[in-house]
């Protein structure tokens, strides 16, 4: 059987504690990196040793920019003169969920592209609230337009959220106040597996307090609405 070649772009989600090089899945391909992407977090928090030489690329808003030194490496594996050389980018949780995945598909050959997912952040929310999410709905509006999770907020039950930095909870409320909806447990959970990791409960006649309050800017929120 003929055995085809490794993609030359690892997408590798990291939990929020970091990750080591010498991690036994990725220490090949960490041997064999020649690009390095992902955001000031990621790399910040990435520990190991790593091959010389690298470029770093920091990922910031310019997705353009990334894509086209990862060009480079799909030419390159498409052509047949990969070299063994890869491109590993770093991205939170699961890159295909909410993530850099989705855009990165859209501008590259699926067959570059190889996934590996960390826990996700609203997984970890869950499991800090002891909170079965089967059913949950989840949404995003970091990077995103927030008006596009109006129609979830008209909805019930269980909800959770990405937000898009410190007023994200504020943003959040905001539009489901519009909705004409309150919620019966409002929940911000903060730098999740991080120094500083919290869980704020807001009720009904609490729920102003959110508006005041100072978030971390690495937070999830999750809501109950009555049916």
């Amino acid at each position: 059987m003929q055995k085809h070649p490794e993609p030359p772009i690892l997408v590798i989600g990291m939990e929020p504690e970091g990750l080591d090089t010498q991690d036994p899945r990725f220490l090949d391909a960490f041997s064999k990196c020649r690009l390095l992407a992902g955001g000031a977090r990621h790399l910040g928090t990435l520990s190991g040793p790593l091959p010389d030489p690298l470029e770093r690329f920091e990922i910031r808003s310019d997705i353009d920019s990334l894509v086209g030194r990862l060009k480079t490496f799909e030419t390159g594996f498409l052509e047949g003169r990969g070299g063994g050389d890869c491109a590993i980018v770093l991205a939170s949780g699961d890159p295909l969920y909410y993530g850099i995945g989705s855009r990165l598909l859209k501008e590259l050959e699926p067959e570059a592209l190889r996934f590996f997912p960390a826990t996700t952040l609203v997984q970890r929310a869950f499991s800090l609230l002891r909170m079965p999410w089967e059913h949950a709905r989840v949404g995003s509006i970091h990077s995103r337009n927030a008006d596009t999770v109006v129609p979830m907020l008209k909805g019930n039950g269980l909800l959770a959220f990405y937000t898009n930095g410190p007023g994200g909870p504020s943003s959040i409320l905001d539009l489901l106040l519009k909705t004409g909806k309150t919620p019966t447990r409002f929940w911000v959970v903060e730098n999740i597996g991080l120094p500083g990791e919290n869980v704020s409960m807001f009720l009904p006649d609490t729920l102003e307090t959110v508006r005041s309050t100072l978030f971390s800017a690495l937070n999830i929120v999750v809501m109950t609405l009555d049916t």
